[in-house]
């Protein structure tokens, strides 16, 4: 139902690139604006943006603005060069976020928002301003931070689990993510499963061809390095098999991931495609996703998988686990465990395979559709508006 008198939001974000937390978004905010939302959104001015995000918001007339949005991490030391910076890091951290929360006061001052939403949980400032302008604030977790990508929480987690405490409501993705910052009894607390597609939005294709597919930003994170050890083993007794690796990453992980392919003779049937604009074609031929992230905040993937009629194979923690949990589908602890896993999909009757698809595409529509995702969000904001942030 549409509200009468405007409900205007003022996004904030850490990135403006099409990366899982932004494609999350867009599907929220496409809803929302149908629900009468008026979007603002405020995006890093340094760091890496691509010409899809930045082009959502102009083809969509969404205003936006630039500040010095930093995180309130820092990542982990792991080099003597990296321990040498440690220091100015820091020093630049500060500066930068005395800097963004000035322009966040202007901006806000100029743009008078009904809600701020922060889309993150490393970026705290829209959390200070909120609360100068007694504003209601939502701050959207969307990671674990220091299990998912080895930040240090600034200046140390039990300070960040009693800061976003002061927003009027915290959204997490997950249950699991809600239990680790201590959450799970806040009243104001509430996890809101990130929307992956329309629920009328469905697929299942039952010529599947022969490959697996690893869908993820190529880092040390995401597990490749275990995929292929597991993809080696269970090559050798199904060499017509391939292994596909669709993103972007690092070039020199890259290659040592080929290296490790070549090493384990089995780089020929590695193919490594590089970044896709739309990924759901790769997993309708699938005979599986494999899901090896060690710390999944949620795991868009794993969700995204049972939309498009595809068997998931996901490392049993975090988002990954907590979502298989809801669908079904297969989950490893190892490498060993993995190729297991990979032997009995590739066994799997047609029938069987797709009972199991069947079974987990109805519960990903009812937890996992956009449709269920916005009318939650939209449901927040009605009770955020009449809320103000705690003194």
């Amino acid at each position: 139902m549409l509200i009468h008198d405007p409900m205007k939001v003022l996004y904030i974000l850490n990135a403006a690139f099409m990366g899982g937390a932004s494609i999350s978004f867009i599907n929220m905010l496409n809803g929302l604006i149908d629900r009468g939302v008026q979007p603002f959104v405020v995006i890093p001015r340094t760091g890496k943006r691509d010409a899809d995000f930045m082009g959502y918001l102009k083809e969509n007339n969404i205003r936006y603005a630039e500040a010095f949005l930093t995180m309130s991490a820092l990542h982990r030391p792991c080099d003597l060069r990296s321990y040498v910076r440690f220091p100015f890091s820091f020093l630049s951290m500060i500066m930068k976020k005395l800097i963004s929360t000035v322009e966040l006061l202007i901006i806000v001052q100029r743009e008078r928002p009904s809600i701020i939403h922060t889309n993150t949980g490393v970026i705290r400032e829209g959390l200070r301003v909120a609360r100068m302008k007694n504003i209601p604030h939502i701050m959207h977790l969307r990671e674990y931070q220091d299990k998912d990508f080895g930040w240090i929480l600034f200046p140390s987690k039990t300070y960040f689990e009693k800061t976003i405490k002061q927003s009027s409501y915290i959204v997490t993705i997950t249950n699991g993510i809600k239990d680790y910052f201590g959450l799970t009894d806040n009243d104001n607390a509430v996890t809101i499963y990130n929307g992956i597609y329309s629920k009328n939005n469905i697929h299942y294709n039952p010529n599947k061809q022969k490959y697996f597919l690893c869908a993820s930003r190529i880092i040390p994170e995401k597990g490749h390095e275990d995929v292929i050890w597991a993809f080696s083993s269970f090559f050798k007794t199904h060499p017509d098999y391939k292994l596909v690796i669709v993103g972007f990453g690092d070039s020199v992980f890259i290659d040592k991931l080929k290296h490790l392919a070549d090493k384990l003779h089995c780089l020929n049937a590695v193919d490594f495609v590089g970044y896709q604009k739309d990924v759901s074609s790769f997993m309708e031929n699938a005979t599986a996703l494999i899901v090896a992230s060690f710390y999944e905040g949620f795991g868009r993937m794993t969700a995204e998988a049972w939309f498009n009629g595809c068997m998931v194979i996901g490392r049993n923690t975090a988002g990954t686990k907590e979502i298989l949990d809801i669908t079904g589908g297969y989950r490893f602890n190892d490498v060993e465990g993995l190729q297991k896993r990979m032997n009995e999909v590739a066994n799997l009757s047609l029938d069987e395979y797709q009972r199991i698809i069947t079974n987990g595409q109805s519960l990903a529509i009812r937890l996992f559709s956009n449709e269920n995702n916005i009318e939650q969000i939209y449901a927040l904001y009605l009770k955020a508006r009449n809320k103000r942030c705690h003194e």
